[in-house]
């Protein structure tokens, strides 16, 4: 065990806070939900030993998820198991998307605009939240705004909260009437959005992740344990952010955005961890029938292409 990696990853862990019910997320989004869904509660509690969090912590959290629609649990003998719902799964395809992949649109300067003055008052407040994962931002009372969104995710939105009928929805064009207009409409955007505090979650990420790599390209031997571990900070810190990122069009961002940096530090990082990773979490992850089976393909399109061992996957 590389000691120095030990002192690095342990001293991450006791500052950062994290929540069991949140790192237990990442876990299942980042490795479980590509091995077919499905854990037992034994060996989860031995993966999430490694951050921190003992039986009671891993017993209470798994069980908020189950109420709160992400799990679903399962008895086999005495054995519990924890699978992903079909609702989670459609979560996890998303946020798959955002984190591991890069598809950043040009901007044709328009608009998207919510009117949201004909949503029933006890469902406006869901469709906000939901609205605002788009990257939505209200921008006037009952008018939320994206520059140039996914049509067909919100028109999915949409149907699946059974609003189609209670929204109107325009296109709006950005029209440069003036040379200072331009400057004018980044305020408006910093104003609307957390672009400040995005910037400054994006700096502290780097500094933190920069550190772990340059271990990790200086140790001569990885041990798994810490692979995992560093794997599992990386994309639960990561997620985090973009997670909070509204992936608005470059123009609209400050010159110094930093969003490019820590994707190309993450994809790197999560290259040099992801084989001995996927070693430590195979030795420890069990189902009803045993071993975890292998990965799901699409996992290996990650950040552009992994290169994962065969014994391991």
């Amino acid at each position: 065990m590389n000691l120095k990696l030990k002192q690095a990853i342990d001293e991450f862990i006791a500052t950062e806070a994290l929540s069991g019910t949140s790192l237990i997320m990442t876990v299942f989004g980042d490795s479980i939900y590509h091995h077919g869904g499905i854990i037992s509660l034994a060996s989860l509690i031995q993966l999430m030993d490694v951050f921190g969090l003992n039986e009671r912590s891993v017993r209470t959290a798994v069980f908020r998820l189950v109420q709160n629609g992400w799990l679903v649990s399962e008895k086999i003998g005495r054995t519990s198991y924890y699978r992903v719902t079909e609702s989670s799964r459609q979560r996890f395809i998303l946020a798959d998307a955002k984190i591991y992949n890069f598809n950043h649109i040009e901007w044709d300067q328009k608009w998207d605009l919510v009117l949201l003055s004909s949503v029933e008052i006890e469902a406006k407040q869901v469709l906000k939240k939901e609205l605002e994962w788009l990257g939505f931002a209200n921008i006037a009372s009952n008018v939320m705004a994206y520059p140039g969104c996914d049509h067909l995710k919100l028109q999915n939105l949409l149907l699946n909260l059974n609003m189609t009928d209670q929204v109107v929805i325009f296109k709006a064009e950005t029209l440069q009437l003036w040379q200072e207009s331009y400057p004018t409409i980044k305020r408006m955007v910093e104003t609307n959005w957390a672009i400040i505090e995005l910037h400054a979650r994006y700096e502290k990420f780097i500094q933190d992740f920069r550190e772990f790599l340059n271990l990790v390209e200086s140790a001569d031997d990885l041990d798994s344990m810490q692979a995992f571990q560093i794997r599992t900070l990386l994309i639960h810190q990561f997620r985090r952010i973009l997670l909070k990122d509204p992936d608005l069009p470059f123009e609209l961002l400050p010159s110094n955005w930093l969003s490019l940096n820590a994707r190309n530090l993450s994809s790197n990082l999560y290259q040099l961890v992801i084989t001995a990773g996927e070693e430590y979490f195979m030795e420890y992850a069990r189902t009803s029938e045993g071993s975890m089976p292998p990965v799901h393909p699409q996992f290996y399109k990650r950040f552009g292409g992994l290169k994962v061992e065969e014994s391991y996957s």
